[in-house]
């Protein structure tokens, strides 16, 4: 069965979204690459791959998260190819890939957006938690879904979208 999802956000929604957090960006951007100009461009980057990994049938529950994980991504990108190109002629290859551990950065940001997450699906109203919970962590189908709990798939449904709802209110307000 296909899932319908409501447009997360407007586009106007999402153009004041990035004019609050512009500075904040470019700050976080500049942290990272110690260059205004490329902050600048990185976070113009950004703001493109944002636009275009956001989908309607994938809601984000943490725009904030979304955003600053993409900024933070390209920031480190940029980091490495001058790295690359500054060492090129010293470095040996083994050096020049990439660490694949988690940073502390990247570590707290997942602490804090799993903290977030827990607290909105804890207030979510009993139903709409139980149904969200078999869909998500049980991984059960709608059908599966209905017939455990003696009801319709176009109620898990109307349970499913009001969690996605009430998640993303919770998340941007707090």
């Amino acid at each position: 069965m296909t899932q319908q999802h409501d447009s997360i956000v407007s586009s106007g929604e999402l153009a004041e979204f990035f004019n609050v957090r512009h500075s904040q960006l470019k700050q976080y951007l500049y942290w990272m690459v110690h260059s205004h100009d490329v902050a600048e461009e990185l976070a113009q980057e950004t703001y493109l791959r944002f636009l275009k990994q956001s989908s309607p049938h994938l809601p984000i529950l943490d725009l904030n998260a979304f955003l600053f994980t993409i900024a933070g991504n390209l920031a480190r990108d940029h980091v490495r190819s001058l790295k690359r190109q500054q060492n090129r002629e010293y470095l040996p290859l083994d050096d020049d890939l990439p660490d694949q551990k988690p940073n502390t950065e990247e570590l707290i940001a997942r602490q804090c957006l799993e903290e977030q997450l827990q607290r909105a699906i804890a207030s979510l109203p009993e139903k709409t938690r139980e149904i969200f919970l078999l869909y998500r962590a049980d991984n059960l189908s709608y059908r599966q879904i209905a017939a455990r709990l003696n009801i319709s798939e176009r109620t898990v449904e109307y349970h499913l979208r009001q969690a996605m709802l009430l998640c993303r209110n919770f998340l941007t307000n707090s």
